[in-house]
C-alpha cells in the first residue's frame, strides 16, 4: 500500500520539474516565501490534480452540468486521494448566507423546532397545543350532527402597507368574509378603518355542518385556512346541541380557551427564512431594509425647500405641479415659510414634509401666480387633502421595486443616493413572519437562539426540557446538532451566531466553519488541502486549530497545509520548503523532513528564523506619543464593542491586537475608517455607533489598505494599478519610430482596438468551451501570447517590444527603467516591498489577497507628500506573508511613519506586536466577552498587564527575540 503522494515534473507556475514525496496520513506544512510556489504545489498542483481525476470519473452526462477543470503542468502524480480544498477566503456576500446555512446547522435547529417546538396563542402569548389536520378532522367530527363550524384564518396588516392593500390580497386567494373585531364584513364592500389602530382580523375560510360524509370537505378548508393564517387557525362552533356539547370540553386540550385558536402541525420548511413562504415579507426574509436617511434628503441644511434643499431627484418645487400646490397650501395651513431654512423649521413640520401628515388633512389652495398644470388641481382648490410626505413617497417606490423582483441598476442607484440599510422594521431583523416566532423552546424562538453565541447556544441545547411524546425524535435531532456545535465550539469560534451573516466573516473564520463541517463528516481517506488556517487566529486560539488539523488527520485522513505560523509548523509532522526566493528564483525545494531535520539544513530560510539564527530585532527605541495628537473615539458601542473610549496616538505605529472576535475589526473599519472617510470623502458612508470622533482635524486623509483584489479582470494588473503603464505606453509612443508612423500610447493598450490582437482581444489566449470536456486555453495562434498584433511589436524601446516590457519580472523593469525617475521609483517601491517577483503586467485575479495589499501599499509609499498627515489602516498585513517577507513589511511602515503619517495595524503576528510603538488590546475574550479595552501602552507595558493574553503570550516571546 503505497505511503506517500508521489509528485513528479510539477512546472505549474514557477515550479522547476519539482519532485518530491509527501507522507500521507500526516499533517503536513508547505512553507517558504511569498512567491516561492507553495500554491502552485499544494492547489494548482496536488488540489488540481486530485479535483480534475475526479471529474474524469464522471459520466460524460454529469461532465455537462459542471465545469471542467484542465490538466496542471505535472507528468504525474502518484497515491493521490479525494481531495478537498479549504481555502481561507471569504465566501462570497450573498446576503442570504449566514454561518447557519454554510454549516447546515440552520437546518437541523429548524428540524428541532419543528419537532418540539411550543406554539402560543397570537393574541394572548397562551400556549397552545400543536395538531396534525388528521386530529382537527377526528375532533370536528366528535361534534353533533348538525352543529355549524366556522373555520377562520388569524392575519395582520402587511408593514407600512393600508387596510386596503391586505383585503385586496384576501380577495385575490378567493376569500370574501372577513370578522374584525368581532364583526363580519363583507370585503367587495368599502371597509373604512383607522390606519394608526390595530384590529383583531380574521378571514371567514368556510362554514359547513357536521355530518357524515364531509370529512374531506373539512381536510381541505383546514389545508386552506393553515394556509392563510400560516399555521395558526380557529373553529367556532355557531350552533350545536348544547345538552350533547359542552364549549369548554370542545377546546379543552385543543385549542386557547380564550381565544379558541389552534395550531397546525409544521415542518422544518416553516422556519426557513429563505424560503417565500416563511420570509418576512417586507424585507424578503434579508433582515434588512432600505429607508431613506434624512440627512441624504436633505444635504444642505441650510438651505430652505424654495432654495433647493431636498436632493434635486427627491423633490423640486414647482408652484404649477400637484406637489407643488401641495407643498404651498401645507406651508399656509401649518404657517411655516417656504424660504425659511430647513434647519430654523420645528422638529414636527420636517417631520411632516418627510413623512406625511398622517391623517391629517388641509384645504388645497393655490400660490400665488400659479398655473396649474392639470385640471385635477384646479378641480381640488378649497378641498381637504393629506400631504404623503417625501421620504414616505421614495419608500413607497422602494416596496414597489422590491416587490417587482426585477434587476434596475437606475434605480438600485437612485435609491441607494438618498437611503441606507436598517434592521427591517417589521420583522427586526428576525428575516421570518411574526408567526414563526409564536413558536418557542423554553419560552426562546428560533432567532433567538440563531443569535446566541455558539458557546450559549451549546449550552441551551443541552439544558432544555423535552415533552416525554417527542424525546425519540427531538433527541436525535438535539444529538445531531449539539455534536456540530461542538466542533464550531472547539476550533475557536465559540463567539460566533448561527444568524452571524457569512460575508461579514474574515477569510481564516470561514475557512475554519467550512473545516468544522469537514470533521463533522467524519470521512476517512480523504486528502484536504488548507490555506493558511491560522490567519485571524489569536495565539491563544491557536492552539484549537492545530488541534482540529490533528483530529482530521487521526480519522485517517492527509492534511497538507499551506502556512507560516511558527506553533503550525512545529506541530507538523512533515514540511516543505519551497525556495529559495521568489518568483522566478524560487519553484524548488530547498528543504523538506521533521521540524527538527527543517531546523538543521543550512538552506532552509525558515530554519534559521525557527532556530533563531536570524530575527527580527526589536526596535532600538519607540517613539513617543505628543500630548494631544490623538486620534479619540468616544461611546464605541456597535456590535459587541461597550461603550469604550479609545485614544489612538498619531504619528506613531499603533496596533490593534486581542482575541478573535474581540471588537478590533469593529472599531477600527466600521467606526473609524467609515467615520473618517465620510469626513474626508463622502457624507453618505455612515459609521459604527459611537458617540463621537475627535481629532480627525489633525489629519489630512485616511486611507485603507485592504486585500480586496486591485482589479475584476485579468486585464488589471500591478503596473496599471501603481500608475506606470501610461508613462510606460508614452515611453514607446515618443520613440521616433512611433512618430513617423503615427501611434499614440493608445496604440500600446490592449484594453481598445487599435495595438492589440483582435484575435484574443488583448487576452493572449483563447478559450474554447466543449461543454462535457475542460474548456481549452490555447495560445493564440495570431500574436503567440504576445497580446498586440505585428505592426505594434515592431516597436522598440531600449531593445524591448511592449509585450517584453510586461512580461519583465519587477526586480528586473527596475533596473531597466533606472533613467526614467518616476517609472523606476514606483517599481523600486513594489521590489522592495518583496514583489520583485511579479511581472509587470501581471494579472491581477493570479494575485494573492496579501500580494493585492502589499501593491497597494507600494501605489500608497508611492505618492506620500510631505506636509501632509496621513492616517494608514491595514488588517492583518502580514496574511502570507513570510517572515523574511514581514520584515520588509514592517521596513515600508516604518517609512510611512518616518515621513510624518499614522499608521494603524489589526494584527495578531507578535513580531509585529512587538515593532509597534503603541498597542491596544481588547477582550478579554471573543464576541459578548469581548468589546473591552484590556490592555494599552507600549508592548513592554501591555506584556505586564496579567488580564491581557496578548501580553501573556507577547512577554517571553520579547525576552526570546531580545536574545534575553
Amino acid at each position: 500500500m503505497r505511503t506517500t503522494i508521489d509528485i513528479r515534473g510539477a512546472r505549474v507556475n514557477n515550479l522547476k520539474d519539482v519532485h518530491v514525496e509527501i507522507p500521507r496520513d500526516q499533517l503536513v506544512v508547505v512553507t517558504g516565501l511569498s512567491g516561492s510556489g507553495k500554491s502552485s504545489l499544494a492547489f494548482e498542483t496536488i488540489y488540481a490534480e486530485g479535483q480534475r481525476r475526479f471529474m474524469e470519473s464522471l459520466s460524460s452526462f454529469a461532465k455537462r452540468f459542471i465545469q471542467q477543470l484542465k490538466k496542471p503542468d505535472v507528468d504525474f502524480i502518484y497515491g493521490l486521494s479525494p481531495v478537498i480544498s479549504i481555502e481561507q477566503k471569504s465566501v462570497g456576500h450573498n446576503p442570504r448566507s449566514t454561518v447557519g446555512t454554510m454549516t447546515d446547522l440552520s437546518n437541523y435547529l429548524q428540524l428541532l423546532f419543528a419537532t418540539i417546538a411550543q406554539a402560543h396563542c397570537p393574541f394572548c402569548h397562551r400556549e397552545i397545543p400543536g395538531k396534525s389536520s388528521v386530529q382537527m378532522v377526528d375532533r370536528l367530527m366528535a361534534l353533533p350532527p348538525g352543529s355549524r363550524v366556522e373555520v377562520r384564518a388569524p392575519v395582520w396588516k402587511v408593514y407600512d402597507e393600508d387596510f386596503a392593500y391586505l383585503f385586496g390580497e384576501i380577495r385575490g386567494k378567493g376569500y370574501r368574509w372577513m370578522r374584525i373585531d368581532g364583526e363580519t364584513h363583507d370585503l367587495s364592500e368599502q371597509i373604512e378603518l383607522d390606519e394608526e389602530r390595530d384590529y383583531d382580523m380574521e378571514v371567514i375560510i368556510d362554514r359547513f355542518v357536521i355530518k357524515p360524509g364531509i370529512e374531506k370537505h373539512v381536510a381541505n378548508a383546514i389545508e386552506n385556512c393553515q394556509t392563510l393564517g400560516e399555521g395558526f387557525l380557529r373553529f367556532e362552533v355557531t350552533e350545536a346541541d348544547l345538552s350533547k356539547f359542552q364549549p369548554e370540553s370542545f377546546y379543552d386540550d385543543f385549542a386557547c380557551p380564550e381565544h379558541r385558536v389552534t395550531m397546525g402541525q409544521v415542518n422544518s420548511g416553516y422556519f426557513r427564512f429563505n424560503d417565500p413562504l416563511s420570509a418576512c415579507v417586507t424585507c424578503s426574509g434579508l433582515g434588512t431594509y432600505l429607508q431613506v436617511h434624512p440627512d441624504l434628503l436633505v444635504p444642505d441644511k441650510d438651505r430652505s425647500i424654495l432654495d433647493g434643499a431636498f436632493v434635486e431627484q427627491a423633490y423640486r418645487y414647482n408652484r404649477d405641479t400637484w406637489a407643488g400646490v401641495t407643498m404651498w397650501s401645507m406651508a399656509e395651513h401649518y404657517r411655516f415659510s417656504l424660504d425659511t431654512p430647513w434647519k430654523d423649521l420645528p422638529e414636527r413640520v420636517q417631520q411632516m414634509l418627510l413623512y406625511g401628515t398622517k391623517s391629517e388633512k388641509f384645504p388645497l389652495s393655490l400660490p400665488p401666480g400659479s398655473k396649474p398644470a392639470s385640471k385635477y388641481i384646479t378641480n381640488n382648490v378649497g378641498k381637504p387633502i393629506a400631504h404623503g410626505g417625501i421620504a414616505a413617497q421614495i419608500e413607497r417606490h422602494y416596496r414597489s421595486y422590491r416587490k417587482k423582483d426585477t434587476a434596475h441598476s437606475g434605480m438600485e442607484e437612485w435609491l441607494r443616493k438618498v437611503m441606507v440599510e436598517h434592521t427591517c422594521p417589521d420583522c427586526h431583523g428576525t428575516r421570518l413572519k411574526r408567526q414563526r416566532l409564536l413558536m418557542t423552546i423554553d419560552d426562546v424562538n428560533i432567532h433567538q437562539v440563531g443569535d446566541m453565541p455558539l458557546e450559549e447556544e451549546l449550552r441551551f441545547l443541552n439544558s432544555i426540557s423535552m415533552p416525554a411524546h417527542l424525546a425519540s425524535a427531538g433527541g436525535l435531532v438535539l444529538r445531531e446538532l449539539t455534536t456540530r456545535l461542538a466542533l464550531l465550539t472547539g476550533i475557536g469560534l465559540d463567539y460566533l451566531s448561527l444568524n452571524r451573516p457569512s460575508g461579514t466573516l474574515s477569510g481564516g473564520e470561514s475557512q475554519r466553519v467550512r473545516l468544522s463541517t469537514q470533521i463533522g463528516s467524519g470521512l476517512m481517506g480523504m486528502l484536504y488541502v488548507l490555506d493558511e488556517p491560522s490567519i485571524g487566529l489569536h495565539p491563544k486560539d491557536n492552539v484549537k486549530m492545530i488541534d482540529t488539523l490533528r483530529r482530521l488527520r487521526d480519522l485517517g485522513n492527509s492534511v497538507i497545509v499551506v502556512e507560516h505560523d511558527e506553533d503550525t509548523m512545529r506541530a507538523a509532522d512533515h514540511i516543505v520548503e519551497l525556495g529559495p526566493g521568489p518568483g522566478v528564483h524560487g519553484g524548488e525545494i530547498t528543504a523538506e523532513g521533521t521540524i527538527e531535520q527543517v531546523l538543521e539544513n543550512p538552506n532552509s530560510l525558515t530554519g534559521q528564523y525557527l532556530s533563531g539564527r536570524k530575527r527580527i530585532e526589536l526596535p532600538g527605541t519607540r517613539r513617543k506619543r505628543k500630548k494631544g495628537n490623538v486620534l479619540r473615539i468616544e461611546g464605541a458601542s456597535e456590535n459587541n464593542l461597550k461603550r469604550i473610549d479609545v485614544e489612538i496616538p498619531l504619528g506613531v505605529f499603533t496596533c490593534i491586537t486581542g482575541a478573535s472576535g474581540s471588537g478590533k475589526s469593529t472599531l477600527i473599519n466600521d467606526i473609524l475608517f467609515k467615520k473618517l472617510y465620510s469626513i474626508f470623502h463622502d457624507s453618505r458612508v455612515l459609521s459604527g455607533k459611537h458617540d463621537a470622533l475627535r481629532g480627525h482635524e489633525l489629519l489630512s486623509d485616511v486611507v485603507n489598505i485592504d486585500q480586496t483584489p486591485i482589479g475584476r479582470n485579468s486585464r488589471s494588473n500591478p503596473a496599471t494599478y501603481v500608475g506606470v503603464y501610461d508613462h510606460i505606453r508614452k515611453l514607446f509612443a515618443d520613440t521616433s519610430e512611433s512618430k513617423d508612423r503615427g501611434y499614440g500610447p493608445g496604440r500600446f493598450s490592449f484594453n481598445v482596438k487599435g495595438g492589440r490582437c483582435e484575435e484574443c482581444s488583448g487576452e493572449g489566449v483563447i478559450t474554447t468551451q466543449l461543454h462535457f470536456m475542460p474548456d481549452v486555453e490555447v495560445l493564440c495562434h495570431s500574436c503567440k501570447g504576445a497580446r498586440f498584433n505585428q505592426e505594434t511589436l515592431v516597436i522598440l524601446y531600449e531593445g524591448k517590444t511592449i509585450a517584453e516590457v510586461l512580461d519583465m519580472p519587477i526586480e528586473e523593469a527596475v533596473s531597466f527603467f533606472s533613467d526614467q525617475r518616476v517609472v523606476h521609483h514606483k517599481l523600486r517601491i513594489l521590489n522592495d516591498l518583496g514583489l520583485g517577483y511579479l511581472t509587470v503586467g501581471q494579472s491581477s485575479t493570479t494575485l494573492s489577497g496579501g500580494e493585492a495589499q502589499r501593491v497597494k501599499l507600494g501605489l500608497e509609499l508611492g505618492k506620500m507628500k510631505k506636509g501632509s498627515h496621513n492616517l494608514y489602516i491595514l488588517d492583518e498585513p502580514t496574511t502570507g506573508l513570510h517572515l523574511a517577507d514581514i520584515q520588509r513589511l514592517l521596513d515600508s511602515l516604518t517609512r510611512i511613519v518616518n515621513a510624518g503619517h499614522s499608521v494603524v495595524v489589526i494584527e495578531h503576528h507578535l513580531d509585529v506586536i512587538k515593532m509597534a510603538d503603541w498597542v491596544i488590546d481588547l477582550g478579554p475574550l471573543g464576541g459578548h466577552n469581548g468589546g473591552e479595552i484590556v490592555a494599552q501602552g507600549t508592548p513592554e507595558q501591555v506584556a505586564q498587564v496579567d488580564r491581557s493574553f496578548t501580553g501573556q503570550f507577547l512577554r517571553p516571546y520579547l525576552e526570546r527575540r531580545a536574545g534575553a
